[in-house]
């Protein structure tokens, strides 16, 4: 027998109500109050209005991934996600943050990997925007440090920089999606990319090579500037050791990755 809206109290109500507007509960028609427009029609606009802004997210958020995959595929993507991620925050700000491991481990998409990754790089542009703020470190600032702090120096680093380790030609397909072009086949790489913020909040990347990534993640590793050297002399020869390294921070400083000395 169904129970009458007195023996339902307002917490269940609330949990029976958004589960039918998720699709995926009881109908609680007979609990809603009686007005001019049928319950049954009231839950069906507020079913497709809950959809439709948890779409409207991941079209804003992952702009590119939608035309990479086409508007079929595209659809039968959200419809995953919302059916088994949903909404748990008050902001939408956050709702697509586990699609890249939805799309690493659901078919057809996980045959794909390049998707996860290039839904993966979309998010680490979102995060660098959203970021903190934060000071912008100097070279003229850096180069008045005394030179017997120097073994010892330890760097922070902007709150908006990140790393993104690529093991697909993702970003080249992203900057190809941008630019109005066709993207390249997805292939196979070993790839590192800095990401951060500048002064003007925008979003800015490049590639690093090998050293110059293994040089950053010393400072995010919290290591001190004589590791750095040491690290830099195990393939240069020691007279181009400081240049280098001195050439990194310089560098660092113009494109503001660092924030302080520690």
């Amino acid at each position: 027998m169904a129970r009458s809206p007195e023996n339902v109290g307002l917490a269940e109500l609330q949990q029976r109500f958004l589960a039918q507007v998720r699709g995926v509960g009881d109908h609680v028609d007979g609990l809603l109050a009686r007005g001019q427009m049928p319950a049954t029609l009231g839950l069906g606009i507020y079913g497709n209005a809950y959809g439709a802004r948890l779409r409207e997210a991941l079209e804003h958020d992952h702009a590119v991934l939608g035309t990479y995959l086409g508007d079929e595929l595209w659809e039968r993507m959200s419809e995953g996600f919302i059916a088994t991620h949903p909404s748990r925050v008050r902001s939408l700000r956050d709702f697509g943050s586990g699609l890249p491991g939805f799309l690493a481990s659901t078919e057809p998409f996980a045959a794909h990997p390049q998707l996860a990754e290039l839904a993966r790089f979309e998010r680490c542009l979102l995060d660098g925007f959203d970021a903190a703020d934060d000071e912008r470190l100097a070279w003229g600032d850096l180069v008045g440090v005394p030179q017997a702090a120097w073994p010892t120096l330890r760097l922070a680093l902007h709150p908006s920089f990140q790393l993104f380790e690529a093991r697909f030609n993702s970003v080249e397909t992203w900057q190809a999606i941008k630019a109005g072009q066709t993207p390249p086949p997805a292939v196979a790489v070993d790839a590192c990319w800095a990401l951060w913020r500048d002064d003007e909040r925008v979003c800015r990347f490049r590639s690093l090579d090998g050293r110059e990534h293994a040089s950053i993640r010393h400072f995010l590793d919290d290591g001190g500037f004589a590791g750095l050297c040491e690290a830099l002399a195990t393939d240069l020869a020691l007279i181009e050791v400081p240049g280098v390294a001195l050439g990194y921070l310089q560098s660092w400083c113009a494109e503001g990755w660092l924030a302080r000395v520690c």
